[in-house]
Order: C-alpha cells, then structure tokens, then sequence
C-alpha cells in the first residue's frame, strides 16, 4: 500500500495536501482516542511545499508521543511533561521517516514512559481497540497500532522495549517488526538502554519491509548501531519452523487452539515444523524486569518527590526498581546472555522460533493485562512471551494468526536469527498468502483518498 500510494503522488497523480486533508478528516471523525494531538497547520505547510519525492512521498505520519518531534510537544503519557517545550529536534528515525517523503499530521497516546501493555495514561485517557472498543489495542504502541487498525493514517511510527511493537501489533491485527538490537540507530538513548528500539508496524509484510529499509543503520553515539545493509530484511523461507507453546506458565487454550491451527498452515505450505521445548521462561522475564525497572527509577529519579503523582501501575514499578541492588541488576545482565546464547544455539543460522504473542484474552481498554490463562491464575507476568527477545536482542515479528473470544486478533510471534530478520518476515509473508488478514478493523476503510 505505501508504496503505490507513493507512487501516485511521485507520479502527480495525488497531491500531498489531499492525503493530510484525508488524515485529519479520519482523525477527526475517530472516537478510539488513538491520536492525542493534531499538527494540522505544519502537516499543510509541508504538503504544500512538498517536493514528491522519496519512497513515502507525502504520507501522513503519525507520531508516538515517546519519539522527540520537531515542532512537536512529547509529553509520554506524563504530568511531568504536561508542559514541556516543543521539541526542536528529531529522534532518528522520525528524521528518516521525514526524509523519505513522509508528512507528521500528529502524535498517538501511550502509557506514560511506555511502561505498559495498555494503553492509558492520566493526562490523555485510554485508547480502545476498534477490533473492539471494550479491549486494549494493547502497549506501549497502542495509540498507533489503533491509529492503523482504523485507517487513520498510512504511517504510525512504534517502538519496543518489551512488546510495545508486537504486543499491540497482535491486539490489533497488524504486522509488528521488532529488529535486531542495534539494527536501528538512536539518537538519543531511551530509558531501557539496551532493550528499547524502534521498529514497524503495518497492515501488510511489504509495508513493514519498506520501513525497515528506511530506519534502519547508524545512530550517532550509539554503540550498539550497526551500519545499514548490516541486517537481512529480505523474506525467506527458513530451514526450520521451531514451536514451543509458550515462555510462561500456560496458555489460553483459545490462544493455543489458532497457534496450532497456524502451525498446521505453516506445515502445509511445506515448511518443516518441530516441536521444542521453550529456550525461555519466567526468570528471563523477571531479569528483564529487574535492569528495566532499574533504568526507569533511575530516569526518573530526580522527579522521586513526585512519584506519587503517576499512576499506581508505573509507581509499583518504579518502587520495585528503587530497590534493586547492583549485585541484582549484573545478574540479571549474565542471565541474558545465558539465555541469548540458548536461542542462539536452538535457531542456529537458518531456523526460526514460532510461539503466541501472548498467553492471554485480550484485556480492558485501560488495563490491567490478564492475569489468568489454561489452569493458571493470578500470574501477572503471564500475559505475554516477548520481554525476553528484547533482553536477548532477537529480532522478532507478530503475524495475525486469529481471534480470542472477544474478537481481538491474536499474533504468532516469529522469532529469527540476529541480523537475519528477512527470515521472520518470510514466514509472515507465508501467511499473508495462506491465511491472509483484513488490512484494517470491521467497519473501517484502508487509508486513501
């Protein structure tokens, strides 16, 4: 879709300042609270001047409210930043997106410093799913992947540091590309240093490689940047699918009943299916826990007389991160490179490992995530298997595979070889030909003029 969209403005077809108008009637008429801020007037200054070239000639953009945007404001979902001044820089990627023809239109919510798998927050409300208004478009991308989901824009940029591309991807029907740590360069360092990147979000696996081809290389002081070209983003077949039910305790056995159904797809199409036993589990999950909840403490330290403020999810969190000790902390860091190792060793070169997004029924609007799956109940860690690819810096996409009770999509999580991401996307492009997925939600119309 975008790049014929492209194509027609390059071409003259379409004129840039159609498609803004377009994004702002869409945004406008949207009650999924997906976009919490409008930059109509610099969206038209620049339509109006755009010179129709570039791979995303003229798209609209949108923005999540974690990514520094000229011109912009970037609160992250917090009162602490309620009224901070318009950002006079891009983040890297926002700059490359720009670069390549791509227009912002305006910001989309998440959880205040991304901190969740919902997406609410104090300053902005929550964000619904229009799969269905009653659930999570999940987090901490939840504003953008909604924002896709209703045709609101072609473009919505998203980021993650424990699922905040595929956990939303998966609630909301798209193809979410969480890259190889490294692959995309930053800028500026996020909070969770070595677990938070950008990566892509779209309806289509094409309109996810395109992205990637755009955002992904060198960033400016960032020492685990790798140069462009060092990342293989062409789709293809994998020597081996390797599935495993889940990292965690259980799963939904309506999770479990469309991961097989996928599995059989896959295995039809003559890719070679094995069952594995899960190279992760729960103490990879709590090491990643314990450096992010570190990191977020101490981002937010010198607010510390304030922390009360927040919303009671992220100050459990910031307590839990207060405490953690430096001996906690280099444990954590040794365990990730144990389990990188494993899955190293388990995928080798040419396989991937496949297993759900997440455990769970999708959850409320505003949260908090489910915390019941199979025979378990009262787990908290148990709603999803994709904290661990960000410890172990695994690139990892989620693929519509098919619906919970409740009518929200659900996502076959693909994990590849590092810097052999083309090989997850080609399993994904496997399954947009076998079982494809509507490109938006019931009651939506794909973005166009």
């Amino acid at each position: 879709m975008l790049h014929e969209l492209a194509g027609q403005v390059r071409s003259g077809q379409i004129d840039p300042l159609d498609l803004v108008e377009e994004s702002l009637r869409r945004i406008a008429a949207d009650n999924h609270n997906a976009v919490i801020r409008v930059e109509a007037d610099a969206a038209r200054e620049a339509a109006a001047t755009h010179p129709r070239i570039g791979p995303l000639a003229g798209l609209p953009l949108l923005v999540k409210d974690l990514a520094r945007c000229e011109g912009s404001v970037t609160t992250m979902g917090s009162p602490f930043l309620r009224d901070a001044a318009v950002d006079l820089v891009d983040d890297l990627v926002v700059a490359r997106l720009r670069a390549a023809g791509a227009i912002v239109v305006g910001r989309t919510n998440s959880p205040a410093y991304g901190h969740a798998a919902f997406t609410a927050n104090t300053l902005f409300g929550a964000t619904t799913n229009p799969w269905n208004p009653q659930r999570s478009p999940g987090g901490s991308s939840g504003g953008s992947a909604a924002a896709l989901a209703a045709g609101l824009a072609p473009l919505a940029s998203t980021s993650d540091g424990g699922g905040s591309v595929r956990i939303p991807a998966s609630a909301c029907g798209l193809v979410g590309w969480k890259p190889t740590l490294g692959s995309v360069g930053r800028n500026v360092l996020p909070t969770w240093i070595e677990f938070s990147t950008q990566g892509a979000t779209a309806a289509t696996v094409a309109d996810v490689v395109l992205q990637a081809s755009i955002i992904t290389g060198l960033g400016s002081g960032d020492w685990l940047s790798v140069p462009a070209g060092t990342c293989d983003l062409t789709p293809a077949r994998p020597a081996r699918v390797l599935a495993c039910r889940t990292f965690r305790a259980d799963v939904d056995p309506a999770i479990e009943a469309a991961f097989e159904a996928t599995l059989a797809t896959l295995a039809a199409d003559g890719l070679a299916v094995e069952r594995v036993e899960a190279p992760s589990d729960n103490a990879t999950f709590m090491a990643w826990l314990t450096i992010a909840t570190a990191e977020l403490a101490q981002r937010l330290g010198p607010e510390r007389h304030r922390w009360d403020e927040l919303e009671a999810s992220l100050v459990s969190l910031l307590r839990l991160g207060d405490s953690v000790t430096a001996a906690d902390y280099i444990a954590a860091q040794r365990l990730r490179h144990e389990v990188g190792a494993r899955i190293d060793d388990l995928i080798g070169n040419d396989s991937v490992l496949v297993l759900p997004t997440v455990n769970v029924q999708s959850w409320p609007a505003a949260g908090p995530t489910t915390d019941h799956a199979g025979a378990v109940t009262g787990d908290p860690t148990l709603a999803t298997n994709t904290a661990d690819l960000n410890a172990t810096g695994h690139p990892a996409v989620s693929v519509p595979m098919g619906f919970d009770q409740a009518g929200v999509p659900v996502g076959l999580q693909v994990v590849a070889p590092r810097f052999r991401d083309g090989l997850a996307l080609g399993v994904a492009q496997v399954l947009e030909r076998t079982q494809p997925w509507p490109l938006v939600a019931p009651g939506f119309t794909p973005f166009g003029v």
